[in-house]
């Protein structure tokens, strides 16, 4: 079993299939609509903790996103938690945010040494994990799932509807295949 894990572009917002269920393998997608990087590490180590699985492919999402008791915290997050956004986000330091989001990327490549891993990027993040010197990504630094679903059409959110989902599903069986994951 391959575990994937992302934010709503993986979960499959706005979609009746999300691309993890179109790839040519097993998966236990763990996604969450929302999700921060604080999350996808946190869970993934979770998950593998206490799983066996053959690999692992996480969709790493916009450093701008925290996780605050369960919750998934963005600047525009406002309406539905209130207060606490502004309390957060008052002083939000992007250079912080992206040494971060490095950081994270590191610590979770470091982690599954011993598992073969891909990381790739949801969004916004393609022109900084470039500078993570590590070998796992597939697509970084000018691709990632926005730029392989192409210009397929998008639900209201702005997320990828099923074409999307099985454009980015190719890209990923391909490269997965090309390591040598499937056959």
């Amino acid at each position: 079993m391959i575990l994937v894990n992302g934010c709503s572009f993986t979960s499959g917002e706005e979609s009746p299939v999300a691309w993890p269920r179109l790839l040519d393998f097993d998966v236990a997608n763990i996604a969450t609509a929302g999700a921060s990087n604080d999350y996808i590490l946190r869970s993934t180590v979770d998950f593998v903790n206490n799983n066996r699985v053959d690999g692992v492919i996480v969709a790493w999402t916009s450093p701008n996103r925290i996780e605050i008791s369960n919750k998934h915290l963005t600047s525009g997050s406002f309406r539905k938690y209130g207060k606490i956004v502004d309390e957060v986000f008052r002083d939000w330091d992007e250079r912080w945010a992206y040494s971060k989001f490095l950081t994270q990327v590191k610590l979770l490549d470091n982690y599954l040494k011993d598992i073969p891993h891909v990381f790739v990027s949801a969004f916004d993040i393609q022109k900084y994990a470039s500078g993570a010197g590590l070998d796992c990504y597939l697509g970084w630094p000018k691709q990632g799932l926005v730029e392989w679903m192409g210009d397929c059409s998008l639900g209201p959110g702005g997320h990828p509807l099923e074409v999307g989902h099985q454009l980015i599903a190719n890209q990923i069986n391909e490269h997965i295949r090309n390591l040598g994951w499937i056959s």
